[in-house]
């Protein structure tokens, strides 16, 4: 008899999973590939269309075995179609070398975050006017490839809210175009290193990407490019700039310091004879500074460079001995002597608000101690 009741128990309670909420089976949905998400509609009623209201969607060709990878992109597409929620929050696709060209819906009114990944990427023969990204804010794109310079202005022309833009190694097929960015809106921009070669299906492309910027309403900026020369052009100033990570070639650096005269976060590779430059463009509200400097870092230069910035309270510093095709200037640049540095009076960062001071492969030489 207890055995029995048991039993009924167990029966009773065999299905507590379909009695969850929506957005907790939602989560549940998400940490499995979407083609099983999918077929749970085959469980019962309760199930038949939950997965058509996920408001976030990934589509990995490398978790979906159950699909042939010819077959993967029509899956996407007809998936896509299928989805009902009237708000998609986040959609990631994310193809296989071998993938054919992926062609995005001309229209995501609902979509806010975009997230695309190892993708040959074009749309349908629309018209502009068709195209409705009105909700995104975030476009993530990594190892895409663009056919023609068109294909990503169509797509960004349709954002009038975008915020946050990240690239790495993202290239057209054509070794000519530039990415041109000219949103008022965004205020995140990162690229990533894009010299390495990348291969889109049978294909490869070795193109090194080039970049038109127009974002005055900018305020994170994060550029990793190893090889920068020629590769960027910014067309207008970025006054409400606030954090900058340059990792650039050091050749060229000077070019981006005009851009630096509102930020409080630095982060940037440089020249030692470029820290004079640096000085007059850092912003006096500059608080966190992170200097890897190619060459020697004398106490007179950063003396001068600490009494540029008052508010100082976070200083890191790192010297590096590689040199990048070193110009006359640098081979000719001497150490400002002390009637322009002063190194008897104290910085007032230092005096007052320089918390930390981080000098990284410290080695006990006199010159260290002394910039110490």
């Amino acid at each position: 008899m207890k055995t029995a009741k048991l039993r009924t128990k167990d029966v009773t309670f065999s299905d507590r999973i379909s009695h969850l909420p929506d957005d907790l089976l939602f989560i549940i949905l998400s940490l499995i590939p979407i083609s099983d998400a999918m077929y749970t509609c085959l469980l019962s009623k309760r199930w038949k269309s939950l997965w058509k209201m996920m408001p976030t969607l990934e589509y990995d060709e490398s978790c979906c075995d159950n699909i042939a990878w010819r077959g993967f992109n029509s899956f996407c597409q007809r998936s896509l179609r299928l989805h009902e929620a009237l708000f998609l929050k986040t959609l990631t696709v994310k193809l296989g070398q071998n993938s054919r060209d992926l062609k995005l819906p001309s229209s995501f009114p609902n979509l806010v975050v975009l997230k695309l990944h190892t993708v040959s990427l074009y749309f349908a023969d629309s018209p502009p006017s068709t195209f409705c990204f009105q909700s995104l804010k975030s476009l993530h794109l990594t190892h895409v490839r663009f056919r023609g310079e068109e294909a990503f202005s169509k797509l960004t022309s349709a954002c009038p809210v975008l915020e946050d833009l990240f690239f790495d190694g993202v290239t057209t097929n054509d070794s000519t175009s530039f990415f041109t960015i000219s949103l008022v809106s965004l205020h995140r921009f990162e690229i990533k290193d894009n010299t390495s070669r990348a291969r889109y299906g049978h294909s490869s492309y070795n193109y090194k990407s080039r970049f038109k910027i127009n974002t005055p309403s900018l305020k994170y900026l994060n550029l990793s490019m190893e090889d920068f020369c020629g590769r960027l052009e910014l067309d207008e100033d970025m006054p409400n700039l606030v954090e900058a990570r340059l990792d650039v070639d050091p050749y060229k650096t000077d070019e981006l310091l005009r851009f630096l005269t509102s930020v409080q976060f630095l982060s940037i590779h440089i020249y030692a004879e470029e820290v004079l430059l640096l000085a007059e463009k850092i912003s006096h509200r500059l608080l966190h500074l992170e200097l890897y400097i190619y060459g020697k870092c004398t106490r007179n230069l950063l003396l001068l460079l600490l009494k540029h910035a008052p508010k100082l309270q976070f200083l890191k510093l790192q010297e590096t001995q590689r040199m990048t095709r070193p110009t006359a200037r640098v081979r000719k640049f001497k150490d400002p002597p002390p009637s322009v540095c002063n190194p008897s009076s104290v910085p007032e960062c230092v005096s007052f608000h320089l918390e930390t001071f981080q000098l990284t492969g410290y080695e006990g030489r006199e010159e260290e101690i002394e910039l110490v």
